[in-house]
């Protein structure tokens, strides 16, 4: 199985899936995995993956943020977030993506393959253990950090760990996305020089099917993603398990963290 056209194929189903769906989007229609509620876009988004994965015959299993774990007979597992910034696509803030990963065992460090799509721009990045990342097609690096010119994503909000505030200060630039996909894709392609997660909540803390993909694709970029201890992010790959991160394009950009 060509594994990149498969994960190409599961976005543009779920591109195309998401652009049908009417002003109901954001109707809650049931519940999540993890008990948050699942919106129309979300359930939509999920139903174009399976569909896809039933029409190709690709016995894969799937860890999904709506349906859980999916034991559809595979060796594989998909690691899937169907819309990653789903209240961003409610609201028309024009920064949500999916994201998809395949793993061969339990872990975060399992994770061989992983495709994130803009669902708004269609931009599609790409990772391959070992063999690198890349945003359409072109290889991509992480940026050297250069303090006088640098720019942070950063968790932001009432749910947000006191610290996230210091760590933004140390910014020239800070954005804040909502799509952790998309945050630490950005420290992949140089774009931001880090990502910094830290919620006082763990019911916002991030989840793997948020970062799973994202998180190869940083490393495969050259970049870091560590836990909040500083050491190499490991999570299993399971509905209930929650992280923060720090993600680096350079090791020099731990330095603002004090």
């Amino acid at each position: 199985m060509d594994v990149k056209a498969l994960l190409l194929g599961l976005a543009d189903a779920v591109q195309h899936a998401v652009a049908q769906v009417g002003e109901d989007r954001g109707e809650v229609v049931g519940r999540g995995a993890d008990g948050a509620p699942s919106h129309r876009i979300d359930r939509v988004a999920e139903a174009a993956v399976l569909r896809f994965l039933d029409y190709e015959g690709a016995r894969i299993n799937v860890l999904s943020e709506e349906a859980g774990y999916v034991d559809r007979g595979g060796d594989e597992l998909l690691v899937l977030d169907p819309v990653d910034g789903t209240h961003n696509a409610i609201r028309g803030f024009p920064a949500y993506s999916v994201s998809l990963a395949i793993a061969r065992g339990p872990q975060m460090s399992s994770v061989e393959e992983g495709l994130v799509r803009d669902l708004v721009s269609g931009a599609t990045y790409y990772g391959a253990k070992g063999q690198g990342a890349m945003l359409n097609g072109r290889t991509i690096r992480a940026k050297t950090f250069d303090p006088a010119d640098s720019l942070f994503t950063v968790y932001l909000g009432s749910n947000a760990a006191p610290d996230a505030a210091r760590v933004a200060s140390r910014a020239r630039r800070v954005r804040s996305l909502g799509a952790a996909s998309l945050d630490l894709c950005l420290v992949a392609s140089g774009a931001a020089d880090m990502y910094y997660m830290h919620s006082a909540v763990v019911a916002t803390k991030l989840r793997a099917v948020d970062i799973a993909a994202g998180v190869l694709i940083v490393r495969e970029a050259g970049g870091r993603v560590l836990d909040l201890e500083g050491r190499e992010l490991e999570m299993d790959l399971s509905p209930k398990a929650r992280t923060d991160l720090v993600a680096v394009g350079d090791p020099k950009a731990l330095e603002a963290l004090g």
